[in-house]
């Protein structure tokens, strides 16, 4: 039997403050405008900004460049929030909210346009994978670990 050969995903380039992050379109569920998170403590690290009601369920919120341990930067007037899908399967922990600088934008990946990119230094392990798409320096992030760190906090509420 002859197996399909992907020769390129169609992918979803986001923008952030300080970086570019790169995920498969099937990941992200919705894109909708900026609203500020409700805080649920004190106690939680700067980089979880609350939760959002969204289709019925609260959604955490989070900052990647603030997990990362960049400045967790509120966005502008064209902010967004990607509300991705968790795929770990875990009941407290269907979506998660990703706080973004401006609309994401579509994109083709494929050999042809994506060149590796070995980090200098080590890479923080929320950074599956840094790459050059056409010729531009973007970041897979790990979404099983950004799960993780996101459902210890989230099973404390």
């Amino acid at each position: 039997m002859k197996q399909a050969v992907v020769k390129e995903v169609r992918s979803v380039l986001i923008p952030l403050h300080q970086h570019q992050l790169l995920l498969p379109n099937a990941a992200v569920a919705e894109v909708m405008g900026y609203q500020q998170p409700e805080r649920i403590g004190d106690d939680t690290p700067a980089w979880f900004l609350g939760n959002l009601a969204w289709r019925g369920v609260m959604v955490p919120v989070v900052s990647f460049e603030g997990m990362i341990g960049d400045q967790v930067m509120t966005p502008g007037y064209r902010g967004r929030i990607i509300v991705i899908n968790a795929l770990g399967g875990h009941e407290r922990l269907s979506h998660i909210g990703l706080v973004v600088q401006a609309i994401p934008s579509l994109v083709r990946v494929s050999a042809d346009n994506v060149t590796l990119v070995d980090p200098e230094d080590d890479q923080h392990p929320l950074i599956k994978q840094s790459i050059a798409l056409d010729m531009s320096p973007v970041v897979i992030p790990d979404l099983d670990e950004i799960e993780l760190q996101v459902l210890s906090i989230v099973s404390r509420q």
